[in-house]
């Protein structure tokens, strides 16, 4: 029987770890890097830009959805529905606008007016509600047949 000596194994091994560990913790350090500061992308931060555009008469879609996605990380979501129908109201076309304000009325506990906003994506961009469906927070409305219905006809127009 061969005996090989374990030390360059072992010497192989450790240094893959330490390579291994040395870039996952470079990763996440330049990843908060890229990342936006938080004191920019602040509610209050955005609430001023904004304000300050409101007055000039021009808010760029981009503050409106950052504006958006903040109040909805802070669990606002009547708000953060209200700035993602902004969005929608210069760029109806807006996907994650679209997905994010399904989202944030089915948070908000408004029934009737997810509803709504859900028959016209149906219709619209069906393949959108089907993801919009898929989401657990929309698991309690799936109790009412008037959405699973909606779940029924988005799942249907979506393989058209």
């Amino acid at each position: 029987m061969n005996h090989y000596p374990r030390k360059p194994a072992l010497i192989v091994v450790v240094v893959a770890l330490t390579l291994g560990v040395i870039y996952v913790s470079a990763w996440g350090r330049i990843e908060r890097l890229w990342k936006k500061q938080p004191a920019d992308q602040s509610i209050e931060a955005l609430k001023q830009r904004i304000d300050e555009g409101l007055k000039k008469g021009n808010v760029p879609i981009a503050t409106w959805q950052a504006y958006g996605e903040a109040l909805a990380d802070a669990k606002q979501y009547t708000a953060a529905a209200a700035a993602f129908q902004e969005v929608l109201a210069q760029d109806p076309a807006k996907r994650e606008a679209k997905f994010g304000c399904g989202l944030a009325l089915a948070q908000a506990n408004k029934p009737d007016e997810f509803y709504a906003f859900l028959k016209d994506m149906v219709f619209g961009e069906p393949k959108l509600a089907v993801e919009l469906f898929e989401r657990p927070e929309l698991k309690p409305y799936l109790a009412q047949e008037r959405f699973v219905n909606l779940s029924k006809e988005a799942k249907n127009q979506a393989m058209d």
